[in-house]
């Protein structure tokens, strides 16, 4: 006998602008516990449905267009969806204190973080390979519990460097090496802790998270989308020093 399991998912787009409108459904769906499918489509199991419901409406009233449709899975797709709800290693935040460590004694290390790279992770391995340790060598662990002794953990609980307080791993690091007098990755920062755990918004949050989500789906692996995604921080740093010098 086959078993068949019901999802709630959510298909929403919603204009460019203003950015506060989509920064709004990014924390609701991640307050309501989605696991992102793709760009625009979040994924709930059937008993969810007031909670989809409430944010396709507030996607409606923002000018945007959503759905709620009903999925039906059996066997190994329902294994894949289920397994989009498995965050085993994500960080929660600690209590510890930031350390201020020097880059000479971190160079030509092997870092370590979860695979399916995402905003924070993303933005982490950049900051790390462009400021902290240019010889910087990665590993896109499967399960964080299994993270070679050797090796850096970055953005998973026990890891060497997460969240702590209210700071992203990307500020925990700064911090940890002296960045944050740099005004053009205190603005990247800024980015960085919108799209991860909300708070203020940012003007250019957005777009970044479109981009972003674009080259995901398109590389073939890790390795390939942080090459890529390394290119849009590059980028976002040298614009924002250059505004910077300006004013």
């Amino acid at each position: 006998m086959t078993t068949e399991s019901r999802w709630l998912l959510l298909v929403a787009t919603l204009p460019t602008k203003p950015a506060a409108a989509r920064m709004r459904l990014w924390r609701g769906v991640k307050a309501a516990g989605c696991a992102a499918l793709r760009d625009g489509a979040w994924l709930l199991p059937a008993s969810g449905t007031n909670k989809l419901a409430r944010l396709a409406e507030n996607v409606v009233a923002a000018g945007g267009s959503a759905e709620v449709l009903t999925v039906v899975t059996e066997s190994e797709q329902t294994t894949r969806f289920a397994a989009l709800f498995d965050r085993d290693g994500e960080p929660r935040a600690g209590t510890a204190e930031i350390r201020r460590l020097a880059t000479a004694d971190f160079q030509g290390r092997t870092w370590a973080t979860r695979k399916d790279l995402w905003v924070d992770r993303m933005a982490s391995a950049w900051l790390i390979r462009r400021f902290i340790d240019r010889k910087a060598g990665f590993l896109w662990l499967d399960n964080p519990k299994k993270c070679p002794k050797t090796a850096l953990g970055f953005d998973f609980d026990g890891a060497a460097f997460t969240h702590v307080g209210s700071r992203v791993t990307f500020e925990v690091l700064m911090a940890s090496f002296g960045l944050e007098t740099d005004t053009a990755l205190a603005r990247i920062a800024a980015i960085v802790h919108c799209l991860d755990v909300g708070g203020v918004p940012v003007a250019e949050a957005a777009g970044i998270e479109a981009v972003l989500a674009g080259l995901r789906d398109a590389a073939p692996n890790d390795d390939k989308l942080l090459a890529e995604a390394s290119r849009v921080f590059d980028s976002l740093y040298n614009n924002f020093s250059k505004e910077n010098a300006n004013e």
